[in-house]
């Protein structure tokens, strides 16, 4: 198996509430999305057919990753995102665990989303009736962290049950 384990930074640096909006069957996926099924080393990775699998992909569709490089420098891209491999944390058979500094964000979650079919009709209720709803509540940072964290944390308990 290999996993690419994004760094602290790398979540830093997403825009703030974009792991929010995703339901948990998404989050599940995006988890998924960096994880491929075999075990390659680095140079393996620059003699792979493109899009390699991911553990994300089914029955929708391929999940992929591509890379492309030369020598001891291996790029990953999603379509959205391309980053660099610089070294690995573990590359003994049968896993190997490379970070990265971005977040690999899948076109099927974060890429352009179709336009909507048409606005919906306005409503009939007076603005009374919409003021006394209340306000609403906005969780972006909070709860970006918490799903930060959650990913992070699942990552790290699927590594420790392929060491053990």
């Amino acid at each position: 198996m290999t996993v690419f384990a994004p760094t602290d930074n790398a979540f830093n640096n997403l825009k703030a509430g974009a792991l929010n909006d995703l339901s948990q069957q998404e989050q599940v996926q995006l988890l998924q999305y960096h994880i491929l099924a075999k075990f390659y080393t680095m140079s393996s990775l620059l003699l792979v057919s493109n899009p390699v699998p991911t553990q994300a992909s089914g029955p929708d569709g391929v999940w992929g990753l591509n890379f492309t490089g030369q020598s001891n420098q291996v790029n990953v891209s999603t379509g959205l995102v391309v980053v660099q491999i610089n070294n690995a944390l573990r590359q003994d058979f049968p896993l190997a665990v490379y970070p990265v500094d971005k977040v690999l964000l899948p076109e099927a979650l974060f890429g352009v989303k179709p336009p909507s079919a048409s606005p919906p009709a306005p409503s009939s209720k007076s603005n009374a009736t919409e003021a006394a709803a209340g306000p609403t509540t906005d969780n972006n940072s909070a709860g970006g962290r918490n799903v930060a964290l959650g990913l992070v944390v699942g990552l790290g308990l699927v590594c420790i049950g392929i060491l053990s």
